[in-house]
């Protein structure tokens, strides 16, 4: 996973009624009558995840960026369920798309600090090491935030 060859799509899970968007722009319908649907933001990486074997202590490069890789992988699979659970308990379509900025902002976060992170090995095989071991990271972190304030929603009383 070379840091400049990375690219990573996020999308939501279904797609927003255009024409719910037309009818109340033109008129044909009163606000709210056909109201978009709010999808959780979802991470797909594009990339293929290199090879990950080894003993940690003598990976190459490239065995220790594949398991990184496959940290990644895991994790957003864990942050995408996480966001799939917070999703309908958020109070309302409001704080359903303050969710969503929040997960493109983070995204956006973890993108750009990763690749500055490696950008200390620019041009070097370390490089695509430290970005993957760095989101894997971020990952980690966001799992462990997202639990949290899934958490502080259903907690009673």
């Amino acid at each position: 996973m070379s840091p400049k060859l990375l690219t990573l799509t996020v999308t939501a899970v279904g797609t927003i009624a255009a024409t719910g968007f037309a009818c109340t722009q033109a008129g044909g319908a009163h606000p709210g009558a056909s109201a978009a649907k709010l999808e959780p933001v979802v991470i797909h990486e594009t990339f293929t995840p290199l090879p990950c074997s080894g003993s940690p202590s003598h990976r190459t490069t490239l065995e220790q960026e594949g398991c990184a890789e496959k940290q990644i992988l895991a994790t957003d699979k864990q942050i995408n369920q996480l966001a799939v659970q917070i999703f309908p308990i958020l109070f309302d379509n409001r704080a359903r798309r303050d969710f969503n900025a929040a997960q493109h902002a983070w995204l956006s976060y973890r993108k750009a600090d990763c690749l500055s992170m490696s950008d200390v090995f620019e041009g070097g095989t370390e490089a695509g090491v430290v970005d993957a071991q760095c989101q894997a990271s971020r990952n980690n972190q966001r799992v462990k935030d997202l639990r949290a304030f899934h958490r502080d929603l259903t907690r009673t009383g």
